[in-house]
């Protein structure tokens, strides 16, 4: 069993949510940022850090990329199961870092965890959430998964594609697409009304990677 990996993947997913969260919360505070400045923030941050992790544990940083995986048996249960590990155990560690840097003020205001608009119904959200990291799927699988796909540009690619998803999305679901951005801060805060929503949502989403491979990996092996 390789450590290695899942230690890799637990700093990168603790990197990841750490620099999101605290988008949000600085922009709480100070009102610097806006949404372009928190989606160009995640969406660059998650780029440099598949960069970074793609060698060591594949760079998932997402729980949801990390169930599409195992459905699509690209990963092992065993392996499946210490990934999602490490991922929910950085992402507590990112909302203790969280409180540790903004204090308890930042804990009133959900550690940076995702925020459904009041305008969007909670099934709607649901539904919205499925889908666009269904979309964040399907890049993974076309650019890094799918061998015959421009590997090495594919966290350029996956980080461009999350950057316009939530540009998009963060008035209106709060553009959570990872379970991790919202299991650590929103049970440490104790902000878990819309918890259900972005664990349903982007593990719905995730139900995309078995129909690419059915699609597109299985017949490409089949030429």
């Amino acid at each position: 069993m390789d450590w290695r990996a899942y230690i890799a993947e637990f700093l990168g997913t603790l990197c990841f949510v750490f620099i999101s969260s605290a988008l949000v919360v600085s922009d709480i505070f100070f009102g610097n940022l806006g949404v372009l400045g928190i989606s160009l923030g995640i969406g660059l941050s998650y780029c440099a850090l598949i960069f970074l992790t793609a060698h060591l544990s594949g760079g998932y940083l997402n729980p949801a990329v990390t169930v599409a995986l195992w459905l699509s048996q690209k990963l092992t249960g065993v392996k499946t199961i210490f990934f999602l590990i490490a991922q929910i155990a950085a992402s507590f560690a990112s909302a203790g870092l969280i409180f540790l840097v903004f204090g308890q003020d930042a804990q009133k205001f959900g550690l940076g965890v995702p925020v459904v608009g009041f305008e969007l119904a909670p099934d709607v959200a649901i539904i919205l959430e499925a889908f666009l990291t269904a979309i964040l799927i399907f890049v993974i699988f076309g650019t890094m998964i799918d061998r015959a796909g421009p590997v090495s540009f594919g966290p350029l690619a996956i980080g461009l594609v999350l950057f316009a998803l939530t540009l998009f999305d963060l008035p209106l679901s709060g553009a959570g697409l990872n379970p991790a951005r919202s299991i650590g801060p929103a049970i440490l805060s104790g902000k878990t009304l819309d918890l259900a929503l972005f664990l349903v949502g982007p593990l719905g989403g995730s139900l995309f990677g078995p129909i690419y491979s059915l699609l597109f990996l299985r017949r490409a092996k089949s030429r």
